[in-house]
C-alpha cells in the first residue's frame, strides 16, 4: 500500500491496489479475502481488462509482441517478457552489471 507520505492521496489515508486474474463470473467476490484484509474503504473502483497474448511467430516475422499487462504488481511479467524479447532479438542475455570504464568515470 502507498499513502499520503507518497503524495498519492490525502495525509492519513492509504491507497491499496488489489489485482487478480479473473477465474469466475463474480470477480468482486474473488477479491473478497483481500477486501477483508484491508478493512473499511472510502471508495472502490473495479476495472476488468482482457488479457491478450501474441499469436504470431516472432522469429519468422521479425515482429516481437508482449502480452498485455497481467495481475502481477510492479510489471514483473512485462519485465520478464522484455528481457526474453531482448535475448531473442540480440541473441544474448541483457547484462545489467556492466561497470563503467575509467574514461567513463567523472
Amino acid at each position: 500500500m502507498v499513502s499520503g507520505a507518497h503524495n498519492v492521496c490525502k495525509a492519513g489515508l492509504y491507497l491499496a491496489i488489489l489485482s487478480a486474474t479473473v477465474e469466475t463470473n463474480d470477480p468482486q467476490a474473488e477479491l473478497k479475502p483481500a477486501f477483508d484484509l484491508i478493512g473499511d474503504t472510502l471508495d472502490v473502483f473495479i476495472s476488468i481488462s482482457e488479457l491478450h497474448e501474441p499469436c504470431n511467430d516472432s522469429k519468422a516475422e521479425g515482429l516481437y509482441v508482449t502480452s498485455s499487462y497481467d495481475a502481477t504488481s510492479h510489471f514483473e511479467t512485462a519485465g520478464d517478457q522484455i528481457l526474453e524479447m531482448y535475448e531473442q532479438i540480440a541473441g544474448e542475455k541483457l547484462v545489467f552489471n556492466i561497470q563503467p570504464s575509467e574514461e567513463d568515470e567523472y
